[in-house]
């Protein structure tokens, strides 16, 4: 799958990376609230106490509890990047962010060349995806693992081995320890396992290629494992908390018909790169974005229509598959767990993942080797894009309201 590329190609990535991060530093250093919410609160008020030996809670009512709402990875990496390098836990969260974006890059340069790593880390740089990467919010990091989880299992397909088989594990239980929701993935690996024991055949059709019994024994050794670790982690929260999950999320809020709407707006939204509509407030920008991309999506699709197709590689369309599929999947979650669970949503936070998967498995299509032409033909229009996705950096909610928010998380008293 990697394409070969000149030794310059590579500077360019390290160009790029700092580019977003240079980008991600001047929307925090202009931010009123340096690109926080109150779930960053929970974040960095956890993970300074974990420096000062309080363990993993945060403040409420008067007194320190264990931080249930979350799990402790996002936290925990914050403490720990704090403790080595001294830096304050805010900026530590920013400064991981960036990290986990690096790695990702890296990770991705060694296995696809410099070229087509460019094209994927070219995603960060849309509007939508720089704030995700801006806020201190576990988002990035859960994207990054996503996308590590997704390629450990398309390796344990295509060569099959106890390593990969551990690595899949370790990178889904790294997964929920960063966001409940995960934990999807345990499932997923499941049903992928329980399909092969019912439907062979269907289901080497949908993966495109064979998957051998011990193969399939191992996925089903990952799910029970996963299922293990998750129901540890959950009877930890029950332990020190009222609740497995860190509170009431899980009771009748609406029916799926009532959802729907909701869900076809945030999937319109995932759809205009350049800015999001959202009630009760002015979406000025958005319609205006709307004509942006319109015009932008007529004038490519009378360029590309005089460019012949060309064929894909196997091994390149299975990758496709199975990110589209993981990405189709998360979104069917989301979902249902928005039928019991009346969580704010689905915004462009909760439905990143989805969007993430599906322009991850775009960009892998078009910088297939073979479709040079392709590439060189969009490349354009994608920095037009994205310098226009920055429309969505602009302030889409009441900012006073959620500074005043950010600033009582902040400065509530204190225990000593």
């Amino acid at each position: 799958m990697k394409r070969a590329a000149p030794r310059s190609a590579g500077r360019w990535l390290v160009v790029g990376w700092i580019g977003v991060g240079l980008l991600m530093a001047v929307l925090v250093a202009v931010n009123p609230t340096h690109f926080t919410s109150i779930d960053s609160g929970y974040y960095l008020q956890s993970a300074e106490n974990l420096l000062d030996g309080r363990g993993y809670v945060v403040l409420e009512d008067g007194h320190y509890t264990w931080n249930g709402v979350f799990p402790i990875g996002y936290s925990g990496l914050i403490a720990l990047f704090s403790f080595i390098t001294s830096l304050p836990v805010l900026l530590s969260s920013k400064v991981i962010n960036w990290l986990a974006i690096g790695i990702s890059t890296w990770l991705w340069y060694k296995r696809l060349g410099a070229v087509r790593t460019g094209w994927l880390l070219s995603i960060w740089l849309l509007g939508s995806f720089l704030r995700i990467a801006t806020y201190t919010w576990s988002e990035t990091v859960f994207l990054v693992l996503l996308a590590e989880v997704v390629w450990a299992f398309h390796q344990q397909l295509a060569h099959p081995s106890i390593r990969h088989t551990l690595i899949l594990l370790v990178l889904g239980l790294l997964l929920f320890g960063v966001r409940y929701v995960g934990g999807y993935i345990f499932g997923l690996l499941g049903a992928i396992a329980l399909g092969h024991q019912l439907w062979p055949q269907k289901v080497f059709s949908w993966l495109g290629g064979s998957l051998p019994q011990t193969a399939g024994n191992r996925l089903t050794l990952v799910t029970i494992s996963g299922l293990v670790g998750m129901g540890f982690y959950f009877w930890l929260n029950s332990r020190f908390t009222d609740s497995p999950y860190g509170g009431e999320r899980f009771h009748e809020a609406e029916t799926g018909g009532s959802l729907l709407p909701l869900f076809l707006l945030a999937l319109v939204n995932e759809v205009l790169l350049i800015r999001d509509f959202i009630s009760d407030e002015s979406n000025t920008l958005a319609w205006i974005g709307v004509g942006i991309q319109v015009t932008w999506l007529l004038a490519l699709i009378n360029v590309f229509k005089r460019i012949p197709p060309a064929a894909g590689s196997r091994d390149t369309q299975r990758l496709q598959k199975l990110l589209v599929s993981f990405g189709g999947l998360y979104l069917i979650i989301l979902f249902a767990l928005r039928i019991f669970s009346p969580f704010a949503g689905p915004t462009a936070r909760l439905m990143a993942p989805f969007t993430f998967c599906m322009l991850f498995a775009a960009m892998l299509w078009l910088t297939e080797p073979g479709r040079q032409l392709w590439e060189k033909t969009f490349r354009p229009f994608w920095i037009v894009l994205l310098v226009c996705s920055w429309l969505q950096l602009f302030p889409q909610v009441d900012v006073s309201r959620k500074l005043r928010q950010v600033q009582q998380q902040f400065f509530s008293p204190s225990i000593p």
